[in-house]
């Protein structure tokens, strides 16, 4: 009898010891470290904005995160490797690099003592990397979100360098410069042929793409052929615009406008730019390069109105990592 009741308490201890789900694993974060020729600043930004401007240049802030995958890519292309983009930001910007949760004190000003954290926060940054041009009066004169290729971030360093921020928009400034036959675009069976936005009920996934497009083919590629990625967008209705036609459109609060019209009034210089409604409500912008795991998350926080729930995108997201890491979820950051 003894022997039977033991019996059974081991099979069910075995038993349940098999059932419990081993932790997913997260891959893709990549450690990365400052290129040497960065400025060893003391992290006085008035001075170093003095320094830079004695010498003709702008102060450039790259503020990026421990093992993040788009701050080594961006860093690699455009600041590591030799060729164009690397030479143009040594010989015209002073680079200072600021960790979004480091604990370097900086001044600001001569009654502001931040980390850089509370940088970050001051700033309000939500990517990483995020970089931050500045005049020579501490103004912000661009903010870039998230990762750009080394054509396009170049094309970016002009502008700032020509001080065309004065009279113009850097989405005006790229129109005339940025080369327009580098992408064809692409049919979609994921597309939906409709010119009046207004009439969707469902959350709706916009997509901005033109001949510039130096991400739209990964878009096609790989995004777009991610089984997890088309999970989420079977919640949406996919409209793509050409963002250089000039053909009339209604958005979804049902103003008349053309696409070229639309992202040049919400400033939206990135191809392909993404817009993300529910309820008819812009929730979110695709400014950057997203990878799979990270855009079929922002998917389910904008169609399931997580919004509602968390005070962010990022702060969902950390929730949200945790939760499928203990579900036996594998995540891959990079991919």
């Amino acid at each position: 009898m003894y022997k039977n009741k033991l019996l059974k308490i081991i099979l069910a201890t075995l038993i349940s010891i098999s059932t419990v789900t081993a932790a997913g694993k997260v891959s893709g974060a990549t450690a990365h470290e400052a290129p040497s020729w960065f400025k060893e600043s003391f992290l006085d930004m008035g001075e170093d904005i003095e320094e830079a401007s004695e010498e003709g240049k702008h102060v450039m802030l790259f503020m990026d995160l421990d093992s993040c995958p788009y701050c080594t890519r961006m860093l690699k292309e455009s600041f590591i490797q030799e060729g164009k983009t690397k030479e143009f930001a040594k010989n015209h910007f002073d680079v200072i690099n600021i960790n979004i949760k480091g604990s370097k004190e900086i001044a600001w000003d001569e009654d502001t003592d931040l980390t850089e954290k509370e940088l970050a926060q001051k700033l309000e940054v939500q990517y990483s990397p995020t970089v931050i041009f500045l005049d020579n009066d501490k103004n912000i004169v661009v903010r870039v979100n998230g990762y750009r290729s080394a054509k396009n971030f170049k094309n970016i360093m002009e502008y700032v360098n020509g001080k065309h921020y004065k009279n113009m928009k850097l989405g005006a400034f790229l129109d005339k410069v940025k080369a327009k036959n580098l992408y064809t675009l692409r049919e979609n069976k994921l597309f939906t042929s409709i010119t009046d936005l207004s009439k969707i009920t469902s959350p709706l996934a916009v997509i901005f793409e033109d001949g510039s497009c130096t991400q739209c083919d990964y878009l096609h590629n790989t995004t777009f052929k991610n089984k997890d990625v088309l999970g989420e967008l079977s919640a949406y209705t996919i409209v793509r615009l050409d963002a250089s036609s000039t053909k009339t459109i209604i958005t979804p609060n049902g103003e008349k406008i053309s696409a070229k019209e639309w992202a040049n009034k919400i400033n939206l210089d990135y191809r392909p730019g993404i817009l993300l409604y529910n309820e008819k409500k812009l929730i979110s912008t695709v400014d950057a390069l997203l990878y799979s795991f990270h855009f079929k998350e922002l998917l389910r926080y904008v169609s399931k109105k997580q919004y509602e729930v968390y005070g962010g995108y990022l702060q969902y997201l950390s929730v949200r990592q945790s939760e499928l890491i203990k579900q036996g979820v594998n995540i891959d950051l990079a991919k």
